[in-house]
């Protein structure tokens, strides 16, 4: 059975634009982005922008068949989108504010 998660982080200062610049770059690059979710098991990834008086927030929602193995694969992936995530989420994600937010419904 697919499990889902959505997680919450805040943007560094001043990162968000930086962050929207990469991401916005995803949908072109269809080939890369397959390849990647699929040797992850991913079988869904939704990024959202939330703007807030507290700040720029990142929810992301991802279903996988597997959320624990798709997260260790992508830790230690060395496929070119894999590595430039990884750099793009060190520089701009505040990774101290992650939050897992709680499911509710999963149909």
């Amino acid at each position: 059975m697919p499990e889902s998660q959505c997680i919450r982080v805040k943007l560094r200062p001043g990162k968000t634009e930086e962050f929207l610049r990469w991401a916005k770059t995803l949908s072109s690059r269809d080939n890369e982005v397959h390849d990647a979710l699929r040797t992850e098991e991913i079988l869904a990834e939704n990024i959202f922008l939330e703007r807030s008086a507290a700040g720029d927030f990142i929810l992301f929602y991802t279903k996988a068949k597997n959320l624990l193995r798709a997260n260790q694969i992508f830790a230690s992936s060395v496929h070119p989108l894999d590595v430039e995530a990884k750099a793009v989420i060190a520089s701009t994600w505040d990774l101290s504010t992650l939050q897992r937010l709680e499911l509710v419904v999963d149909l």
